[in-house]
Parts: C-alpha cells; sequence; structure tokens
C-alpha cells in the first residue's frame, strides 16, 4: 500500500503555470541512475478524450504485485517542501531561469506491508489505482496504469510510473482535456531516517507528444517505523504475500509456520 497524497497534482499544477524563459536548451532525458524519459507515447485511451464522459478506468487493484525493499526505505515518510530544480518546455526547448526555487508540497506515504520468512520486507504495490483533486472549476482524476520498480544498488532505488489523467467538469461529468504523465522517483538513504528523493515528471499531450518536464529533490524524514499491515481493503496481505511467494517457486521465504491455503 502506498499512502501518497499530492506529489503527483502538485507537479501537474507546477508543470501547468510553468513560466518559461532563457536561452534554447534541450531537455534533460533522465534522472539520475540513468534512466530516460520516454521521447514518446502512445495516445491517450479514447475513454479518456476530451468530449466523452468520464467513467471509471479498469479496476483499482486488479494487476497489483508484490516487490521487495530495502530496509531503509520501510516505514513511512514525511515531507513538507520540495526543490524545483528544473522546468523545462519541450515544444520550445527553453528552460526556465527561476530555478532552483523551494516550494510547498505536504506528502506522506508508506512503504513495506509484510515480511517473509527470512526477515525481508515486501511492499504490495496496487496497481491500478486512482486518484482525484478537486479544484474549483474541474476534477481532476489521475489514474496509476503501471509502476516499474528498480532496485539499482543497495543504497538506490527508483520507481517510474505512467499515468492518465482527465480534467473532468464537475456537473456534466464530460472531460474538457487529457494528457499522460511519465515520473521516474529516485530514493537513497541520507542518515538513519532520513532519505533523498530526486524526482522527474514528464507530460505529454492526448496523442503522446511531449509537452514539459519538471525535476524536484526533497529530503524525506521517516515519521513512523515500518510495522506490517494485515490488510489492504478486504484482502489479507500476509497470505496474499505466501500466495505469492508460493506461485513465483520461493517458497523457501514463507515461514514455517504460515497456514498455505
Amino acid at each position: 500500500m502506498q499512502r501518497q497524497t499530492l506529489s503527483v497534482a502538485v507537479l501537474a499544477l507546477l508543470l501547468g503555470a510553468l513560466q518559461l524563459s532563457g536561452t534554447a536548451s534541450y531537455a534533460q532525458k533522465y534522472v539520475q541512475g540513468s534512466i530516460e524519459h520516454k521521447e514518446k507515447v502512445g495516445p491517450v485511451n479514447s475513454k479518456y478524450l476530451p468530449g466523452s464522459v468520464w467513467q471509471e478506468g479498469e479496476k483499482d487493484g486488479s494487476r497489483s504485485t508484490w516487490i521487495r525493499i530495502p530496509e531503509w526505505l520501510a516505514g513511512t515518510w514525511f515531507a513538507d517542501v520540495e526543490t524545483a530544480t528544473s522546468r523545462q518546455d519541450l515544444v520550445t526547448h527553453k528552460e526556465s531561469g527561476h530555478t532552483p526555487f523551494n516550494f510547498k508540497a505536504k506528502s506522506r506515504f508508506a512503504y513495506g506491508t509484510q515480511k517473509d520468512g527470512r526477515g525481508g520486507i515486501w511492499h504490495f504495490l496496487k496497481l491500478p489505482y486512482t486518484s482525484s483533486t478537486d479544484f474549483p472549476e474541474f476534477v481532476e482524476y489521475h489514474q496509476v496504469l503501471t509502476k516499474d520498480f528498480t532496485n539499482q544498488s543497495e543504497q538506490a532505488v527508483s520507481f517510474r510510473s505512467m499515468v492518465a489523467a482527465a480534467r473532468v467538469q464537475r456537473q456534466s461529468k464530460e472531460i474538457v482535456e487529457a494528457f499522460q504523465q511519465e515520473s521516474v522517483t529516485n530514493y537513497e538513504p541520507i542518515e538513519e531516517g532520513v532519505i533523498k528523493m530526486i524526482a522527474s515528471t514528464r507530460r505529454y499531450d492526448e496523442t503522446g507528444k511531449p509537452l514539459m518536464q519538471a525535476d524536484n529533490e526533497a529530503r524525506i524524514h521517516r515519521v513512523e517505523k515500518f510495522t506490517p499491515i494485515a490488510k489492504e481493503g478486504n484482502l489479507d496481505m500476509k497470505q496474499s504475500l505466501y500466495d505469492f511467494l508460493r506461485n513465483r517457486k520461493m517458497e523457501y521465504l514463507i515461514p514455517h509456520d504460515a497456514k498455505i491455503n
């Protein structure tokens, strides 16, 4: 379970409000760890096109999976300030002359759901999942379609996600704008209870053409230690992990006293 609050919506607002100046500069293709953004993505699904009526997409959690995470990433984390390190217009190839700057962006999230029989910590990656943000003129829906995890080393991990977004009129439910976002987020430990985040979000139009990119950094503090989570909705997390390990032929990680259904 990943309980993130405002990061995607805040980035979308910053991208939408981007004011650019300065000389032309080709956009960064990657953030730390050499994970490249896509130069172009496929067109947005027709159900998200402007003029369509907003409908819930694929059922949340229908493609969920488990990932093993390093111990230093486990726990509940909080940040209230991020630093904008770069803002780029990928159409004009111009970069903002106003970076770096700090902005308030409260974010609280958790990593780590269950332990295996050898003490390893696993995180339940719910996919897809949908969030919404209320604005005066519309509601903005974000559906996280994919989220890939890379354990680059013992001291660095990365998440890469693809988001379909739609701005919807509150009363009629008509979609007035659609876009896509690819986010790459890297974490590395700094000291006990503190991690560094380097994040890059690239926005694409409904045809898949890149429009803008925002890069941020933040120091994030652990506010709660990891404790196993028993349930995600009606799903038994311990049983789900055991089933996952058994299906992947990793029975050696299942505790000896576990009850296997």
